[in-house]
């Protein structure tokens, strides 16, 4: 840590000492009240919904008794009690449901087989067991059971307030079974009414309604609605921590003003001191960095002012020793790059030697044989040559390779082109193409071409037998892949290293440089080229680009 910094924490924390004790103690009794204000609200907000809850059950208990003694009711019974159903009775309790602002609604004989049903047309016929049971054990009061639903193509069973009424005609009694489902509507109205997320939930954990949201941190309190499952009241605690946390802003706005006034303070009076020294700092991130030519210009004395002196004539030793290591450094990579160059070049000298040698031999022992000799040795020497050239040629060309002219491409479709145009396998030879769709690059296209003819043409010349070469490209995140992959002898492990250096080659008459070229390109495009062989398996060269 810099003295600076110390001393300016040393006059922070003589401000902050008396703030650290009086924030704790604040913040903790604004949580307790906090609390108790949440502690009312829940409260509030179940009597709330109890209250609702009342209302509907009275609503739908007037609605089913009213139902009951209704004229239509007591048609029916009569026509049920001569032997006669009416032809409308399918239908009458989903209209007189309709009519009465039900959500369930039955009619039932004595023996609690369905004769009409609103809220499920389909049981009529059907024992309704659950119906019946209200009739039984609760026939005055309002009872939460479940009953069953159509929803879509299944069937359902979902909490509903229901009530029992007789409807009696001589000796024939009838039960009307009717009230309100605890719906989303219904839930709707209780998460509005008391601001809370409000949801309901069968015996077996079932989510039935659901209407609100709550932040979390919850506060959740429930209400048991029998064998019906349970409603559940979630508030959110968010606007007590908003709170909490607008009270703990402005104490931190507080402790943060004096802060950095101490901060200030400090600053002020440890700047003349450690001026110097963030100076040298600096200045060593700098060198650290790569930066040339650093220097610390500032004004010190004592011992300060002799440690920045002496700072300043160590770049300066350095930067000497650094520009000696990068000259010694170039004149070694040309050294290597000439003594390459002349052993390539040396190889097609020998045989030139020797046949003009012949040739001067043979003329001056006026030898009969000559024009034969110098037809065999023409031979020899335009090769040699046209060997000699393609060796400059491809020196000339790694050593002044333009910069890559860059245009979107699919690299697949640069393969297939260059496939169909190009390349013509010798016999024995099969050429598999493997493309995937949609490899995007930005590349220039004569580079990337020279690449893979390069690559080919290699994995082709592997193959004086006969066998197979596999051109094959695909995507990964974030790069493009090329890859060429024969059935040949591979690579021996000590040339893996080596083979994409210029002049090493292990073909007879090859300059070596085409594979350190095709590297060179995929560098130039931020990409490389990859090498993966074993011996006896085949070689795979692997072109990896930039998406």
């Amino acid at each position: 840590m810099r003295l600076r910094t110390r001393l300016a924490l040393a006059f922070a924390l003589m401000a902050l000492v008396p703030l650290a004790v009086v924030v704790p103690l604040a913040l903790r009794n604004l949580r307790v009240t906090l609390s108790q204000e949440l502690e009312a609200r829940s409260s509030a907000a179940v009597d709330a919904a109890q209250a609702v809850l009342l209302r509907e059950q009275a609503e739908a208990a007037r609605a089913v008794s009213e139902l009951a003694t209704s004229v239509a009711l007591e048609e029916v019974a009569q026509s049920l009690h001569a032997g006669a159903p009416p032809a409308d009775l399918a239908s009458l309790a989903g209209q007189l449901m309709e009519s009465r602002g039900l959500t369930v609604l039955a009619l039932l004989d004595a023996s609690g087989t369905t004769l009409s049903s609103g809220h499920l047309p389909a049981r009529l016929g059907d024992p309704a067991p659950a119906l019946l049971a209200v009739t039984r054990e609760s026939p005055d009061g309002l009872r939460p059971i479940l009953v069953e639903v159509r929803e879509g193509e299944a069937l359902r069973e979902v909490p509903a307030l229901v009530v029992a009424r007789p409807v009696d005609y001589g000796a024939l009694r009838l039960w009307l079974v009717g009230g309100r489902r605890l719906d989303t509507g219904l839930v709707h109205q209780l998460s509005t009414l008391t601001g809370a997320a409000v949801s309901v939930r069968t015996p077996a954990g079932e989510l039935v309604a659901l209407a609100g949201t709550a932040s979390p941190p919850v506060r959740e309190r429930t209400l048991p609605l029998g064998q019906a499952g349970t409603l559940s009241l979630r508030l959110s605690e968010a606007s007590a921590e908003e709170a909490e946390a607008g009270v703990l802003r402005a104490f931190l706005a507080l402790v943060a003003t004096g802060l950095g006034f101490a901060v200030l303070l400090g600053l002020f009076v440890s700047r003349r001191i450690t001026r110097p020294v963030e100076a040298l700092t600096t200045g060593a991130r700098r060198v650290a960095a790569g930066e040339a030519r650093v220097r610390v210009e500032t004004s010190a004395s004592g011992e300060v002012g002799v440690l920045v002196a002496a700072f300043n004539r160590m770049l300066e030793d350095q930067e000497a020793t650094t520009r000696q290591l990068l000259a010694t450094e170039r004149v070694a990579a040309w050294q290597e790059v000439a003594r390459r160059l002349a052993h390539e070049l040396k190889n097609p000298l020998t045989p030139i030697r020797m046949s003009l040698e012949t040739l001067v031999a043979a003329h001056a022992e006026r030898n009969p044989r000559f024009d034969s000799l110098f037809r065999e040795s023409a031979g020899v020497v335009l090769e040699e040559v046209e060997r000699l050239r393609r060796t400059v040629d491809a020196f000339s060309r790694f050593a002044r390779m333009p910069a890559p002219e860059r245009a979107a491409l699919d690299l697949s479709e640069l393969v297939r082109g260059v496939l169909g145009l190009y390349a013509t396998p010798p016999a024995g030879v099969t050429l598999v193409p493997q493309l995937a769709p949609d490899v995007a690059v930005e590349a220039d296209r004569d580079m990337l071409t020279q690449v893979l003819l390069n690559l080919v043409k290699n994995a082709e010349e592997a193959l004086p037998e006969g066998g197979t070469v596999w051109v094959r490209t695909h995507a990964r995140p974030g790069e493009a892949v090329l890859e060429v992959a024969d059935t040949g002898p591979g690579i021996p492990e000590e040339d893996r290293t080596r083979i994409l250096e210029p002049y090493v080659t292990s073909k007879p008459g090859g300059t070596g440089l085409g594979l350190a070229i095709a590297a060179r390109i995929c560098q130039e495009h931020g990409g490389r080229l990859d090498v993966g062989a074993e011996p006896g398996a085949g070689a795979r060269f692997t072109v990896v680009l930039p998406r």
